[in-house]
């Protein structure tokens, strides 16, 4: 891997998170007294850029950006993680996005209601490619597709890697996937956009609209991608887990990472699921990011699960 720190441009969604741990749901109309909730910056976009930054890398976000007390607790608590905000946008007025968790940490579960508040979408009339100058990396979350669009056009005529976060189809998913050159599906994405239920046919499929580099993510079961078209299976780390949230988010940002320093597919995605699996021993989306040497350590010596049943079948056609 590459040991300069990379230069990357993130363009996502950004949230205000709070966590509540339970066990299992609460009966209607009663109380139920929890060990501690917790409150801090979420969205997949924003969360990516913060780990991102824990393991070293010189980011910058694109995201809307809020006066609200929410959205203020948001900018300083990027801010503080070091990332770069001088290219988002000001929404005056306007809600931050909010996030109510419920983590049931003795299931490994956690059930998520959000709401994105009314918050306006990103214009991509303000766009420039010059943003592009000096970025080693293009990474996208799928929330914000017109302007991830037209960065992405721009840094494919760079020969720049486009990454994309592919959580859920949007309108303007099919267009973005066309001109991205990675693209990690969460097992629900790749299906839907292709239409094939197969997790290996939806993965032929996705390659077939354009990106050379394809992933889809089942948690703990692991990570099923293509090399030269052949079906390979990534195991996840055993570890002791807390909090699963952000840990897609956390996956995404260790590949990208991975990614800018030129590593084989399939050591992108360890790298990946290493990052993802250390998130899960602390609570909410960013507490339990990790440096890039607690990282490395773990790929070294970390325990790897079994591979799910539906992967071990994928990798025996």
């Amino acid at each position: 891997m590459a040991t300069r720190d990379p230069n990357i441009l993130v363009v996502g969604y950004n949230a205000f998170d709070v966590v509540v741990p339970v066990t299992g749901f609460p009966q209607p109309d009663t109380k139920e007294l929890v060990e501690g909730i917790m409150v801090g910056g979420g969205g997949p976009g924003a969360t990516a850029a913060v780990a991102l930054s824990k393991l070293g890398a010189r980011v910058r976000l694109i995201t809307l950006l809020t006066d609200d007390l929410p959205g203020q607790m948001q900018r300083q608590e990027l801010e503080r993680a070091g990332v770069d905000l001088s290219l988002c946008r000001e929404a005056p007025g306007e809600k931050c996005p909010k996030a109510v968790i419920l983590v049931d940490s003795n299931r490994e579960e956690r059930t998520i209601f959000w709401s994105r508040g009314g918050l306006p979408f990103l214009d991509s009339g303000f766009v420039d490619p010059d943003w592009l100058d000096g970025v080693d990396l293009l990474y996208c979350d799928g929330h914000e597709c017109p302007v991830a669009t037209r960065l992405a056009r721009s840094a494919r005529e760079r020969n720049l890697p486009v990454v994309m976060d592919a959580g859920s189809v949007r309108e303007g998913s099919r267009e973005l996937v066309a001109l991205c050159t990675d693209v990690i599906s969460s097992e629900h994405f790749a299906p839907e956009l292709t239409g094939k239920n197969d997790p290996v046919e939806a993965l032929v499929a996705l390659t077939a609209l354009g990106p050379n580099r394809v992933g889809m993510t089942f948690g703990k079961e692991g990570v099923l991608t293509l090399v030269e078209g052949r079906p390979v299976a990534v195991p996840a780390f055993d570890v002791p887990v807390t909090d699963t949230t952000g840990a897609g988010d956390a996956f995404h940002a260790g590949y990208a990472f991975a990614r800018v320093g030129e590593l084989p597919l399939p050591q992108c995605l360890e790298f990946g699921a290493a990052v993802a699996a250390l998130k899960c021993r602390d609570w909410g989306g960013r507490r339990g990011l990790p440096d890039r040497g607690e990282v490395e350590e773990l790929i070294r010596c970390g325990l790897r699960l079994s591979l799910g049943t539906r992967l071990v079948r994928a990798t025996e056609l």
